[in-house]
């Protein structure tokens, strides 16, 4: 009898424990003088920014030998809010101030995408640097050279936001291994389902879990049917456990009330 193995593949242990923010040598982070207002300075996205980065960064994973990135609607979505968001409060981190990593950000806002590895890269340099200059900003921090040529990843989403003299860069790495047929509501009224469309070719469904941010599993169960056979209500973010011959592997899905 075969012994099942469990693997995670998501790469969280590393982006989040030791996430890369790369700060310019011309100064810190700006901040407002008492009583000074952040709602009063005006952003602007840099999209030109966001685009050419994106051409620079598959220069540099093909000559790396790592497969090409495709650009992900969401993982976009996500980065140009946190970008916004950095540059509106004035922080740089892939963990907002009240703790909510990319990721949660990530599986709250997309309701259909599994993903099985996810990383980040963070920079702050000058207002109007070029996409080369925020890319060498990138590279010369260890952990965000070693996300951003991360073998495995296969899609990317990129932010930048100029306000108060500054640049801020966002850019979300992640594998993704499929997507539910149809997207997951916030609040799962009775048994929504769990079908997916998966990537990986032998890749069958085994069961699902919801978990906390922190990881610890709050609710199991199996099937394509997502309910709390308790009836009391449970939220956490959906895992998907897939059987690959005699491994198990879990993908990350959305953020979901079960009632």
């Amino acid at each position: 009898m075969l012994q099942l193995k469990y693997r995670a593949l998501s790469l969280l242990a590393l982006a989040i424990a030791a996430p890369g923010v790369a700060l310019s040598e011309s100064g810190s982070l700006a901040r407002f003088s008492p009583g000074e207002s952040g709602d009063t300075i005006t952003s602007a996205d840099r999209s030109n920014v966001s685009r050419d980065l994106f051409s620079a960064i598959d220069v540099v994973r093909r000559e790396a030998g790592q497969e090409q990135l495709s650009q992900h609607p969401k993982l976009t979505e996500v980065a140009q809010a946190h970008a916004r968001d950095m540059a509106r409060r004035h922080y740089a981190a892939d963990v907002s101030p009240e703790g909510l990593t990319l990721l949660d950000h990530v599986r709250q806002a997309d309701r259909q995408t599994l993903y099985s590895a996810f990383g980040t890269a963070i920079a702050v340099v000058d207002a109007g640097s070029s996409a080369e200059s925020v890319l060498s900003a990138l590279m010369s921090d260890a952990f965000n050279k070693e996300n951003m040529l991360r073998p495995g990843f296969d899609h990317v989403g990129i932010g930048a936001v100029e306000q108060d003299g500054r640049l801020y860069v966002v850019q979300l790495l992640a594998r993704v291994e499929g997507e539910l047929e149809r997207p997951l509501p916030v609040n799962a009224i009775g048994a929504e389902s769990l079908r997916a469309d998966l990537a990986g070719r032998g890749m069958t469904p085994v069961s699902w879990s919801l978990s906390n941010s922190e990881g610890a599993t709050l609710l199991r169960g199996s099937g394509e049917k997502i309910r709390d056979p308790r009836g009391e209500g449970a939220e956490g973010y959906l895992n998907l456990d897939v059987a690959m011959g005699p491994d198990i592997y879990t993908l990350r899905g959305p953020y979901v009330r079960v009632n």
